[in-house]
Order: structure tokens, then sequence, then C-alpha cells
């Protein structure tokens, strides 16, 4: 029986770049020198004031062996290589990206691990299910009809009694003091990031009474993560069948 090969990039279709990522944030990915820069977990740490750690500890956490596994958006630092440690060699890990370069980038990190990368544009739906659907610090940089696109397919993507699992950015409580230098950051850069502070990620989904859904803050609630576990199976369409008329 043949086994379909891992760390291969698969783009059978044409995905064009959304324009707000070409134009926000554009030149962070498509710079070579910045992202080998930000592949660095020290500069992670120092983005994250320190919590970068903990919140890949969080994500492993979720992860079952040899589960099958999706995760929405490639990412800087070695939270993919510990993804992948973590899932196993008889589990499968997908990697999708609307970025053909930085699923090249990840490739090449990753040459040895067993990851399957895929040309992908999250809001557009995904044509399989998986135990284990993965968000990482991308929501935030998601204009808001984009961002209950990507919620809204990942969980779509999520098997019965599997779960969903966002870590993003969350509203500072008011006696954490960073919240006065992140805000001018974030409009300055991420322009998205306050929508999310507002609104709580449940109230993106559609069908949020098919899931129990858990949330967890770090670092005086700077962070968040949000768990769903899919408890309702979609109703199938109804066949319809061919008209005379």
């Amino acid at each position: 029986m043949n086994q379909m090969k891992a760390n291969v990039i698969k783009n059978s279709k044409i995905v064009k770049e959304p324009l707000y990522l070409k134009e926000l944030y554009g030149f962070m990915y498509h710079r070579g020198k910045l992202c080998r820069f930000l592949d660095d977990d020290r500069v992670q740490a120092a983005i994250s004031c320190g919590f970068r750690k903990k919140l890949v500890d969080e994500l492993l956490a979720e992860i079952q062996t040899n589960s099958s596994v999706l995760q929405i958006g490639c990412t800087f630092g070695t939270q993919m290589q510990k993804t992948a440690d973590k899932i196993g060699r008889y589990g499968s890990y997908v990697v999708t990206d609307v970025l053909q370069e930085q699923l090249d980038r990840s490739r090449e990190q990753l040459i040895d691990k067993k990851i399957d990368f895929e040309v992908h544009d999250a809001r557009k739906p995904f044509s399989q299910k998986y135990d284990t659907v993965i968000c990482f610090m991308l929501l935030h940089e998601l204009p808001e009809i984009s961002r209950q696109k990507v919620i809204n397919n990942a969980l779509d993507a999520v098997k019965q009694g599997g779960k969903a699992v966002f870590i993003d950015y969350n509203k500072p409580s008011d006696w954490n003091l960073m919240r006065f230098l992140i805000k001018p950051f974030n409009r300055l850069f991420f322009p998205f990031i306050e929508k999310l502070w507002n609104n709580p990620i449940k109230n993106y989904a559609t069908k949020n009474a098919h899931f129990i859904w858990e949330k967890k803050t770090y670092g005086a609630r700077m962070f968040q993560k949000v768990v769903a576990i899919r408890q309702v199976a979609d109703e199938k369409k109804p066949e319809i069948k061919p008209s005379f008329y």
C-alpha cells in the first residue's frame, strides 16, 4: 500500500494573496532576513513579554499523540517543530498557509519532520476533518469578515469529539501597565486587534451551540487560549435529486 509522502507542499489550486495581508504585513512575511530574525525563539519571547514558551506549552497540552492535526498559518519560532514532535510518527500534521514562500520557509526548516504543507486560503472551507485544528497567533492579523470566516472554517474542520484551539492576544486587564505600550503599537502594526479584544472568539461562531467552550487567560489577561470541543455533528444536507425541469 502506497503511503503519502510527508513534508511536501501541495498546491493544486491558485490562491491569491489577500490585499490586507500584502499591504499591512508584507514587510514581515516577504522579507527573508526579517523572517529569519523572527524565527529565533528569543525574539519571540521578547515580543510576547516572555510568554511564548507558556503559550506553546498550553497548545501542546491540547494535542494527543498519534492524532490528526490541522494548523492554519505558519508560525515563527519552534512551535511547529514541537507540535510535530508531540503528534509523533503515527499521527498526521497538515500546515496550511496562503503564502507559498512561508510554506517554503517552514518546509526548509522542518525537512526532517512528518508534516504536509498545503497552500490554502483559510477563508475557504477545508475538505477534510481533523481531531484538532490549531489557530496559533493568527486571528489578531485578520479583518473582521476574514476572522469570522477563518474561525467558522476551523470549527467545521473538527471531527466529532475533536477540538479547535485558538491562542491569541486578549484585552489586558486594567491593572496591566503593558496596555499603555501595547495599544499604540497595535494601532500602528496590528489595526484589527482591538476588535478581537472586544469580541469573544465564541461570538464569531455561527454554530457555537455545537461546541463546549473553554477559555483561559495568561499574563494579566494579555493572552488567551480558547478551546472549542465539538459535541454535535453538523447536519447532513439532504441529497438533491435531479429534476426533469
